[in-house]
This record gives C-alpha cells, sequence and structure tokens, in this order.
C-alpha cells in the first residue's frame, strides 16, 4: 500500500513544482495589477469629464464598466476563483501534511523497544 502512495521524487519534478508555483504567483500579482489599474481607470472616469463624454460617444453602452462596475465584476471573479479553487487545493494539501505527520508519529510511537535479557 505505501508503495502506491509512494511518488518519485527527482530533482526534474522538484524543478517542475517550484516553477509551477512562482507561476501561480506571477498570475495572481498581474492580477492584482489589472486590478489597481482597473480601480485607476474608473476614478478617472468618475472624476474626468472630458473622458466620460469620449466613452460615452465611443464606447455606447460599455461606458458603464468604467465607472467601477468593470473593477467590482474582475474583484469579484477574483475572489472566487480564490475561494473555489485555490483554498480548497491548499486546504487539501495542509490535512494531507497533517495525515502524515500524524501517521508518521503513530509509526514511531509503535516501534518495538528491545530489553536485554540480563535486566
Amino acid at each position: 500500500m505505501l508503495v502506491a502512495m509512494a511518488r518519485r521524487v527527482s530533482m526534474a519534478s522538484l524543478r517542475e513544482e517550484q516553477v509551477a508555483r512562482r507561476a501561480g504567483i506571477l498570475v495572481w500579482f498581474q492580477s492584482l495589477v489589472i486590478l489597481l489599474l482597473l480601480i485607476w481607470i474608473s476614478e478617472d472616469y468618475n472624476n474626468n469629464q472630458y473622458f466620460q463624454g469620449w466613452a460615452s460617444q465611443y464606447l455606447g453602452g460599455f461606458a458603464f464598466l468604467l465607472n467601477g462596475s468593470g473593477a467590482a465584476f474582475y474583484a469579484g471573479i477574483m475572489v472566487s476563483i480564490l475561494v473555489f479553487r485555490t483554498l480548497p487545493n491548499t486546504l487539501a494539501e495542509r490535512a494531507r501534511r497533517r495525515r502524515q505527520q500524524a501517521l508518521g508519529q503513530k509509526l514511531r510511537r509503535e516501534e518495538p523497544v528491545l530489553v536485554s535479557p540480563e535486566t
């Protein structure tokens, strides 16, 4: 049973995990930068009459996205991805590590103790 659960660990697999982790961090950082830019654009739109006129003339019905609705929608998508995708994976990984630690401690406690017959 332990053989089926064992995983082959090599430098290549560790490097792949490290690259995947860094890519995930980079994606979240880029998403945060995009959200900040959307907030900046919506603030500029709310305080600039010329920008509002330009948006109503050239964007038509999509101009409502510039008043903060687009930023709120994007933030909602980011939060839902975090809650429904990333967070359960993180919690499952923590639970798996705790089970492995508990199993390791249980095996250590059940090791036989050798006692010399002279005592």
